[in-house]
């Protein structure tokens, strides 16, 4: 199948000595793998004759927030590996580039800049996740706790990728805003914070 060579694909890049994909693209694609195993418990409740307008509204809703956010999800597998190429080439320059630290800079920041936002979508539909739970068929549930696992996965891997870089920024309010940010996701996707 298709879907299975591509996940093929993705693991081997991720086990490959390249430098991306890294642990940024892995903390968004398990983000993505969340959401996306949500929509197909929603999607398959859907598919139930006897819902209310209520649960169909619910559902309704969720799915569209859902999709949203899986979509900011697979921007941040791209937007990982792509902070990462702009650090390389910004550290390729030549010493005498008058840009050549502020490149870097700018670089090493967006690389922190990303998995903040990866964290953040993902905690988005954790939270959808709480709204949702009660409306999703019994017989698809598992796949509903099994989203939450990858979501929760997702934001911690996104936190040690903001961790990783914060060292090596210079701009103190941006490492204060950070530093807050990581409190906040680590506590927000803590089991019982969302639920």
């Amino acid at each position: 199948m298709e879907w299975e060579k591509a996940a093929d694909f993705f693991t081997e890049a991720l086990a490959s000595s390249n430098p991306t994909p890294g642990g940024g693209a892995a903390a968004a694609q398990t983000g993505a793998m969340g959401a996306a195993l949500l929509l197909m418990a929603i999607r398959t409740t859907l598919k139930r004759k006897n819902l209310t307008q209520e649960q169909l509204t619910v559902l309704q809703t969720g799915e569209n927030r859902i999709n949203d956010e899986k979509k900011w999800l697979s921007c941040c597998i791209h937007n990982d590996s792509e902070a990462y190429e702009r650090y390389l080439w910004a550290k390729r320059l030549p010493a005498d580039n008058f840009t050549r630290k502020s490149e870097i800079q700018n670089a090493i920041e967006q690389a922190a800049l990303v998995p903040a936002k990866t964290a953040q979508h993902a905690l988005n539909v954790l939270k959808e996740l709480k709204t949702l739970r009660p409306f999703i068929a019994p017989i698809i549930l598992s796949d509903a706790v099994c989203a939450k696992h990858l979501l929760q996965a997702s934001i911690c891997c996104a936190v040690e990728n903001i961790r990783a870089n914060i060292p090596f920024i210079q701009n103190k309010e941006l490492v204060e805003k950070l530093d807050k940010q990581i409190q906040f996701f680590l506590e927000s996707s803590e089991e019982g914070n969302y639920e």
